[in-house]
């Protein structure tokens, strides 16, 4: 299976158990009827971070094809332009609640997503290092 598209598979795998996880805990705590007080959901907020990594992910990979020696720019260009983009997404929601519902939230999705993306650039970065071959 090429190395590429394991670390797609891996998006969907982290996304699916972050998202099981986090719906199971707002569950369990009561909390995820609140979701109706606001125009976002759950769902949402893991599609959205799900793609915004999917696309990192991909201008990684293309930077690991093309351009070797400067995936670690490429990265910290990309978290910038997600950190953005997803700044873009929430703020309407920004303040909409007084315990702070909805940015907790989308921050737990937002992390599981960086961490993604960070292991990924890891795994492109060190490649060399580690001896694997392509």
């Amino acid at each position: 299976m090429s190395r590429y598209l394991k670390i797609w598979l891996l998006l969907l795998l982290a996304g699916g158990i972050g998202y099981g996880l986090h719906f199971g805990v707002l569950r369990m705590t009561g909390l995820d009827a609140l979701w109706q007080q606001t125009t976002y959901t759950l769902t949402g907020l893991y599609v959205f971070g799900g793609i915004a990594s999917l696309i990192v992910s991909l201008l990684l990979c293309a930077a690991d094809f093309a351009l070797k020696k400067y995936i670690s720019f490429v990265f910290l260009a990309c978290v910038l332009l997600k950190a953005i983009a997803s700044y873009v997404f929430i703020r309407e929601g920004l303040n909409v609640f007084a315990n702070d519902f909805l940015e907790l939230n989308f921050l737990v999705s937002f992390f599981i997503f960086l961490l993604y993306d960070v292991y990924v650039a890891y795994l492109l970065v060190n490649q060399e290092v580690r001896g694997v071959e392509k």
